[in-house]
């Protein structure tokens, strides 16, 4: 039985304030090893937890943060989708006021482990999902020069 589990640090504990939530752009890897884009949202709350989910509305499946890119209602107390309004409470992401009512966030399994945050149990790609340009020149002396003109 293969016990090993894939774990991958995002973030520092204290690049997320009390009371915060901070967007991410991972790749998830789907079951045939190809890459595709996961965004995710991490919170951190005031009494210092933090909950992961997948920054993707059940409703309209849409960021959370579209349009003024606030992740919480006004007094901070739900989390809300920018589009339709949707509330979201914060530990458990069960939706209780919106078109989806009922349903819940992707839950993002976190561990925090020396100062970091990670993100554990998914497959993620952990290599750039859009081919570096310099990489042909990352072994070499040569350099690239390029030219600005003033308009």
């Amino acid at each position: 039985m293969n016990t090993d589990v894939d774990l991958y640090v995002v973030c520092g504990v204290d690049d997320i304030a009390r009371g915060s939530a901070k967007a991410f752009s991972l790749s998830r890897l789907n079951e045939e090893g190809e890459s595709r884009p996961f965004p995710v949202v991490i919170v951190r709350t005031d009494a210092d937890t933090f909950v992961g989910y997948a920054n993707i509305c059940p409703h309209n499946r849409l960021w959370l943060n579209i349009g003024d890119g606030a992740f919480f209602n006004d007094d901070g107390s739900l989390l809300k989708c920018g589009c339709h309004g949707v509330r979201f409470e914060i530990l458990s992401g069960q939706c209780i006021e919106g078109p989806c009512a009922g349903s819940r966030l992707e839950p993002v399994p976190l561990l925090l482990s020396e100062g970091e945050v990670c993100i554990y149990g998914i497959r993620l790609a952990e290599d750039s999902p859009f081919p570096d340009p310099f990489s042909d020149y990352a072994d070499t002396d040569e350099t690239m020069e390029i030219m600005i003109h003033p308009d």
